[in-house]
């Protein structure tokens, strides 16, 4: 646990700092953010919210097998526990929550919010943030496996550039963002702290990955991503 602790010490302290956040009016932080809008913020986040999705991870994969198949296992692991609690709270539990675009037009307060030309918003499903949730299981994972703590602070300062465009965007709540922080890193330790309790001899090995073209199928992808 003290190895956790250290290596994803920004992923803590964060999700401490904004935990009193949640309290505040449901909107009241959305209408803030939403309102610092301009041209290249709305590029910037709109970029951004890509990197949350399954197209991200399938790349990450593509960097894990270069490690031990023990850091592919907790990826794998914690991935699996990161899509069952966003599905259990989203599809079970808060199924049919409204997202703030139905959530403000329904309150007759539709003409406080400001929408970004070309982004494709959702009205139910709200809670959590998928989205978050994917991008802190993926950089909180890579904060435990890089054992650096500027690339920790780098790696949560991209999940919250990510979470933070979620609500720019008006696709989600403050409160949506939050538990997506918290159930993303937490589906990384848990997972993390499984596998380094039930140790395997297929851990140690690793698969003979052609690096270069990895890193060459994964630069073309970003290229793509934010030129297209």
């Amino acid at each position: 646990m003290r190895i956790v602790l250290q290596r994803l010490f920004p992923f803590l302290l964060i999700i401490t700092l904004l935990f009193p956040f949640i309290y505040l009016g449901k909107g009241e932080i959305l209408i803030f953010v939403n309102h610092l809008r301009t041209p290249f913020l709305d590029a910037l986040f709109t970029k951004a919210s890509s990197l949350g999705n399954a197209i991200t991870v399938a790349f990450a994969v593509l960097l894990v097998l270069r490690f031990k198949l023990k850091w592919l296992a907790v990826f794998l692991l914690a991935f699996a526990f990161q899509v069952a609690l966003v599905l259990l709270f989203k599809k079970g539990f808060y199924a049919g929550e409204l997202r703030p675009y139905l959530y403000f037009y329904r309150s007759g307060l539709g003409n406080m919010i400001h929408l970004v030309e070309g982004v494709r918003i959702r009205y139910v499903n709200s809670f959590p943030s998928g989205h978050t949730a994917t991008i802190f299981f993926l950089v909180s994972f890579f904060a435990l496996l890089s054992r650096n703590r500027t690339a920790s602070w780098i790696l949560m300062v991209l999940g919250l550039m990510v979470g933070t465009s979620r609500i720019y965007l008006v696709q989600h709540f403050y409160i949506d963002v939050y538990f997506g922080i918290l159930f993303g890193t937490f589906s990384s330790i848990l997972a993390y702290l499984i596998v380094r309790k039930f140790p395997k001899k297929w851990h140690s090995k690793q698969l003979h990955v052609n690096l270069r073209q990895v890193q060459q199928t994964t630069q073309n992808a970003f290229r793509q991503l934010f030129n297209g």
